[in-house]
Order: C-alpha cells, then structure tokens, then sequence
C-alpha cells in the first residue's frame, strides 16, 4: 500500500525520519481566547508576561512564544508576518491581531486598576505610539539583555497554548 503524506506535514528532522504535523493549530472558538504572542529570548517581553500573568485574575490571556513551533503555527494560521521585536495580542474571538503598542495597551485594558488606566494612551495616534515603542525595541538587547530560551514556572503551563518546546525551560525547583 502506497503511503501519502499530507501537504500539512515537514520533515522535522535532518534524518528526514520524523514528520512532525504542522498547522495544527485551530482557534478555540467555543471558549475564544486572547493570545500573548512575545519573544521568548527577550528579558523586556518575559518580563511583560511574568507581569500580566498574576495580574490576570479572569485568565483572560494565553501566552506562546514566538520562536516555538505552535507559534509560527498561529501566525501562519492567522496571516501574521512573524515580527520578533513585537508583542502580538491574537483574539481568537474575532480573528483579529494587535501589534505593538496597540497589543500592550489592550492587554493592559483587561487588568484591574491602575494598570487599565494606560488604555488612555490609545488615543494617541499610533504611529507615535509605535514610534517610542520600535525605539525602545530596537534597543531592548542591548538595554536589557536576552537568553536562550524563556525560563517559566510550571504554574504557567496551564496558560500556555503549547508549553512543549525545546525553547521553554521549566524552573525545576517549583516541581
């Protein structure tokens, strides 16, 4: 019997021995969520995370890493260029996306007070917003350092789209 391979599937391996299923993602449309897209490597956006994740009290928001496979496979699904020096906020809900400065400050409308207050900012005209906020990106290395990989506590995992991923480290001692 002939075997096929679905178009969906990629080699993962250099051997060619093992096919990994890509474009698996589907959103969630039963129980829509709003995805944080970050750079995993980056100390600014793990930093970003580290602070939504407690203050995120309705578990509003899911997290991916924009290096892992299941993130490419959301910004594939969703038409998204893949923009390493940008936070991406996917509402699954509508099918839309926000970047940038308009992704932070819609995350940071859906925390409680004070964090909600920064919505204001919205109405400053976003190629200003994205103005300060592609400067500081720029230099966010270099201010800030990076890793290689992100480095999350397993109470996390849960808020994780995919949290397998040879990119993300798990701090053993919370196991």
């Amino acid at each position: 019997m002939e075997e096929t391979i679905n178009v969906d599937e990629i080699i993962s391996a250099a051997d060619g021995a093992s096919l990994i299923k890509r474009g698996s993602y589907k959103p969630n449309l039963e129980n829509p969520r709003r995805i944080i897209m970050f750079d995993g490597v980056c100390n600014v956006c793990d930093g970003f995370v580290q602070f939504v994740f407690p203050r995120d009290i309705s578990k509003r928001f899911s997290f991916q890493a924009l290096q892992t496979e299941k993130g490419k496979e959301i910004l594939d699904y969703y038409g998204i260029p893949c923009d390493m020096s940008s936070i991406i906020l996917v509402d699954e809900a509508d099918g839309k996306h926000y970047t940038k400065s308009t992704a932070v400050l819609n995350i940071l409308f859906f925390l409680k007070a004070p964090y909600s207050y920064f919505y204001s900012f919205y109405f400053i005209p976003p190629i200003i917003r994205d103005f300060g906020y592609d400067f500081f990106a720029t230099y966010r290395y270099l201010i800030l350092g990076k890793k290689d990989s992100c480095f999350f506590s397993p109470s996390m995992a849960s808020r994780f789209i995919c949290f397998k991923s040879k990119m993300i480290n798990i701090n053993q001692k919370d196991l």
